[in-house]
């Protein structure tokens, strides 16, 4: 490329045409092999490119100012025009763009009596609404095979069901346990838990107590090599008494031991669910620390993961309120976790649980 002043004043007269021209092909640029019948049809003459010395129209397109040759990602070469010109024009329309994105976001907040300095419940609600797939499309699904006789085959659906009953798996281990684990197998891991009746998946349902677990453990047909079980909330909110709870722990563990199962405890953490009384912060202590005792009882040894030490190490770590759970609502009972909350809980399990099986215990 040279200097304005370096060419001829017909080159620059040519020079102002293909910019023109290029400028009408936008931001992809005007393709080489266009450039030529591009130009004619807007001028009714060829380009005279040997008039100025040049062997090819490319090596003299190459010459003129403030237009570059480039390989698009499709590999073709095209023009582009870059002057300091329309540089400027370019960042005064971003910045206009930019401004106009501010001024509009801050009027939504303004406008939305929900929402919070950070947007985080239009960001949340919104999200709800996509990843449930509310409002959909007239017509966009089409159920054919409902009441279909071949398919409702009962004795394919009897074994199948057998199988379901060991859902959720969390990383080779069925999962057994309240509203955490179902928390995690409905928003994390993609398993079906129902909209309308009881919220359960397996033996993971919503407000159930050790003893009810137990029951259901008793009458279970199938039960995998493998379970994690995290349980308890809902006795500390029933304000079961702390010595019944450690009983109910220990005639459950008895019931998976009958089983021929290996078993993984994992320690209670926080829950909004539970009020902020000094009594339930003991009563989980306590409760927890009879968790922990199974990895060195001389009868019923389990594995065991402090999940409740893993979540008070991630605060002292990062100093602040990173809002590991979200309220819990009418419409969603179990929902007890931010989606941070559930990385944590997630890494922590995945990373266990994988040594665990890697290394036998």
């Amino acid at each position: 490329m040279v200097l304005s002043e370096q060419i001829s004043s017909e080159e620059q007269q040519i020079s102002k045409v293909l910019i023109s021209i290029i400028c009408l092909y936008g931001n992809d640029g005007l393709p080489l092999e266009l450039v030529e019948s591009e130009f004619e049809n807007y001028c009714g003459f060829p380009i005279p490119w040997r008039k100025f010395g040049a062997e090819t129209l490319k090596s003299w397109l190459i010459t003129l100012p403030h237009i570059y040759l480039v390989v698009d990602r499709f590999n073709n070469e095209v023009l582009i025009e870059q002057s300091p010109k329309s540089m400027h024009i370019k960042d005064l329309i971003l910045k206009q763009k930019q401004a106009h994105h501010k001024s509009q976001t801050f009027l939504n907040r303004k406008l939305c009596p929900y929402a919070t300095g950070h947007g985080e419940y239009n960001q949340e609600y919104k999200m709800k609404n996509r990843l449930e797939c509310q409002n959909l499309p007239e017509g966009s699904f089409i159920h054919t095979s409902i009441n279909n006789v071949i398919v409702n085959d009962p004795d394919r659906y009897e074994k199948f069901e057998e199988l379901e009953s060991m859902l959720p798996l969390f990383y080779k281990h069925q999962a057994l346990g309240d509203d955490f684990f179902l928390d995690i197998a409905d928003s994390k891991l993609g398993y079906y838990v129902p909209d309308k009746g009881p919220k359960e998946c397996g033996l993971c349902i919503a407000g159930q107590t050790i003893s009810k677990l137990s029951e259901k453990i008793r009458g279970a047909v199938i039960l995998a090599p493998r379970v994690v079980v995290m349980i308890g909330f809902q006795d500390l909110i029933d304000g079961q008494n702390i010595s019944t709870m450690i009983t109910d722990l220990r005639q459950l563990i008895m019931e998976l031991k009958k089983k021929n199962t290996r078993i993984t405890l994992i320690t209670l953490i926080p829950s909004p669910k539970l009020p902020k009384v000094r009594r339930f912060e003991i009563r989980m202590d306590i409760f927890n620390r009879a968790i922990i005792d199974y990895a060195s009882d001389p009868i019923l040894k389990c594995n065991i993961i402090d999940m409740n030490t893993i979540f008070i190490k991630e605060t002292e770590k990062f100093k602040k309120d990173f809002d590991r759970f979200k309220k819990v609502t009418k419409n969603d009972p179990y929902k007890v976790f931010s989606d941070y909350g559930r990385k944590i809980f997630l890494n922590a399990l995945k990373s266990c649980l994988k040594e665990q099986i890697e290394y036998g215990h």
